[in-house]
């Protein structure tokens, strides 16, 4: 297995390498230029110009991807990754301060999905071709199938607005979740604060992993049901409760126990759009910002992350799987 590890991480340099010159490549084709906001009558050209400079913008494409990607690896530098065109902090410490937000949304949303999705699944392999059986499918197939960035709206809007009204109109007292930020000022960081901010960003960005993995899980468990293993401890006189949960569950969640890891660029994917639509304080938030503000080391810094991100989840599935199936191996 270390062998294995050892071997994936070395693979993936080249990989990083690749997307390093996309992403600077993308970045510099993109309109726009991080000097624009300047450009207004009262800024002379002439400092302009001398901001051009500054930043490093009139040199070669080629020496400017040398000198970011060669400073990049550096990490133990304050300011390998450059510094912020918007605030001008290191954005290493801007994006230091930013992943715990970032990885307590995305965890909380993994909970989330584990929670739910295990016995929505169950329940619809167990009741195969049932009224329940359709019902969950079709639910889970439009919750994947609507867009991230709609679902964000829809549950911002019936969380924070419709609530509130309604709420307001039954009780005479309006109540409703927060729709913006992680903690409401002056809190000190109090857990039921934070809780009662993640309640509506962490709805929004589970959905789509819960209609996806439930639906994964129903087939898993239809495949696992008609086992020999399984029929044998029928034939044995075993519980319908005790074929589910110690023979048949068991074997199915093998295969979801790997979507753990693969479930990470759905879940920085989605993040990013969660993030921006309710004012979360965490990368992505700070990526769509860096992006509309063409804060390149931003923008650079952010993206490579989540590279690294994707390439580290999709190492953690072939670990996880090789790990809970003994057949498996490296």
């Amino acid at each position: 297995m270390a062998s294995y590890v050892l071997r994936r991480i070395i693979q993936a340099i080249p990989i990083l390498i690749g997307i390093s010159i996309l992403i600077f490549s993308i970045v510099q084709l993109a309109p726009g230029s991080p000097v624009d906001r300047f450009r207004v009558p009262r800024v002379p050209p002439e400092q302009i110009e001398a901001l051009i400079r500054l930043y490093g913008l009139d040199r070669p494409v080629v020496e400017q991807y040398t000198s970011w990607i060669t400073a990049f690896v550096q990490v133990w530098r304050i300011d390998a990754w450059g510094y912020s065109f918007i605030d001008g902090r290191p954005v290493i410490q801007n994006i230091t301060e930013r992943i715990p937000a970032t990885l307590l949304l995305m965890g909380s949303a993994l909970i989330v999905t584990i929670i739910f999705s295990i016995p929505i699944g169950i329940l619809a392999a167990v009741k195969q071709y049932s009224w329940t059986d359709k019902i969950i499918t079709t639910l889970a197939t439009i919750g994947y199938a609507i867009p991230s960035f709609l679902i964000g709206i829809y549950i911002w809007f019936l969380g924070g607005v419709v609530l509130a009204d309604l709420t307001g109109e039954l009780f005479g007292t309006q109540f409703g979740f927060p729709l913006f930020g992680r903690q409401t000022l002056g809190s000190d960081g109090d857990p039921l604060d934070l809780a009662f901010h993640l309640v509506l960003p962490v709805t929004a960005l589970a959905i789509q992993s819960i209609a996806g993995w439930s639906r994964y899980l129903r087939a898993s468990m239809l495949d696992v049901l008609r086992a020999d293993y399984v029929r044998t401890a029928k034939a044995k006189g075993a519980s319908g409760s005790r074929v589910i949960g110690k023979h048949a569950l068991r074997n199915a969640l093998i295969p979801l126990i790997t979507l753990i890891g693969l479930s990470i660029p759905g879940l920085l994917a989605g993040a990013v759009i969660t993030e921006f639509i309710f004012s979360y304080p965490g990368l992505g938030q700070l990526t769509i910002t860096a992006v509309f503000q063409n804060d390149y080391p931003t923008i650079y810094a952010t993206s490579m992350l989540f590279a690294v991100f994707v390439i580290a989840g999709n190492l953690l599935a072939d670990i996880l799987y090789g790990v809970v199936d003994p057949r498996i191996k490296y």
